[in-house]
């Protein structure tokens, strides 16, 4: 898993992925965790307006 991929997914609009892409670099990235955390919630306010 890589910021890339998430980013893609997010490009891709696939939401639940970019998602379950920053959660898993955030485990393996630690010290990164809350730049992760705020893109998460970043791509969760974006899932709300688009719905």
């Amino acid at each position: 898993m890589t910021e890339t991929l998430a980013k893609v997914y997010l490009e891709q609009k696939k939401f639940n992925n970019a998602i379950q892409a920053y959660r898993i670099l955030s485990l393996k990235y630690p010290e990164k965790s809350g730049f992760f955390a705020d893109q998460i919630k970043r791509i969760q306010i974006l899932q709300k307006n688009k719905l």
